[in-house]
């Protein structure tokens, strides 16, 4: 396994912006790619310095992209003209894909997404968002009242707050044929578990097939660390990678 750390001029943004990436020692490409997004307060590093996540994929034949999503929610902000450019989805689904495209041998789709506390939130959103882009969904502790804190704050601050509205794309991918496999957990003492448990409830409601655990433990890197392994279980299986992760 080798770790690329890359910087490249965003449109979504309108400047410099950087990802990194954890490229495979095995397999053949064209590669499946694993979008792997960090926490609120956290950035395009924590990943690689906080858990053990290049040792979890030496063996996948995947590449695992990183991206920085600063304090966005990777959601697309309002701007005026160029100045506070923060359109954070574009990012993910425009510029950096483009650009990867480029740079390494990697599949056009399906890929796999997942992520913690905001990038939870981030995955989950984008993941049922974009069926026909993500095979595979996997989110931890995941912020699922991002949206309420919009409305709180000024809903006026991103292009649309209803996009912002997981339940939202939910009812949505419940009229869809194509659905990626979705799963989520949260720890027990974690204070986002019931925002977890509602929106596990209100899929249910939809008849969305999807997996949900708690397990002991917090909004800890100890937690997190444990449980992207199951993560990687899952987002191998579902992208026909026939590697188990132990």
């Amino acid at each position: 396994m080798s770790v690329a750390r890359i910087r490249f001029f965003s449109e979504a943004l309108g400047k410099w912006t950087r990802y990194n990436l954890v490229l495979p020692d095995v397999g053949e490409g064209p590669f499946s790619v694993l979008m792997q997004l960090h926490g609120l307060g956290d950035d395009c590093d924590t990943w690689l310095e906080r858990s053990n996540l290049v040792r979890y994929v030496a063996e996948l034949p995947f590449v695992v992209l990183l991206p920085d999503g600063g304090t966005s929610a990777y959601l697309n902000w309002k701007a005026s003209d160029r100045l506070n450019q923060h359109r954070y989805e574009d990012l993910l689904m425009h510029d950096i894909p483009t650009h990867l495209r480029r740079y390494a041998n990697v599949a056009d789709r399906p890929w796999a997404i997942g992520g913690l506390s905001m990038g939870g939130y981030g995955a989950v959103r984008l993941g049922i968002k974009y069926p026909d882009y993500f095979a595979s969904i996997y989110a931890h502790s995941s912020a699922f009242r991002i949206d309420e804190a919009l409305e709180a704050l000024d809903p006026a601050l991103v292009d649309d707050v209803e996009d912002a509205n997981v339940y939202r794309h939910a009812e949505a991918l419940a009229k869809c044929d194509q659905r990626p496999v979705l799963a989520f957990d949260c720890g027990i003492d974690d204070r986002l578990i019931g925002h977890n448990r509602r929106f596990h409830q209100y899929l249910d409601g939809l008849g969305i097939e999807h997996h949900y655990a708690e397990f002991s433990g917090g909004h800890t890197w100890d937690y997190w660390d444990l449980h992207v392994q199951e993560a990687l279980a899952q987002h191998s299986r579902v992208l026909g990678l026939g590697v188990m992760v132990d």
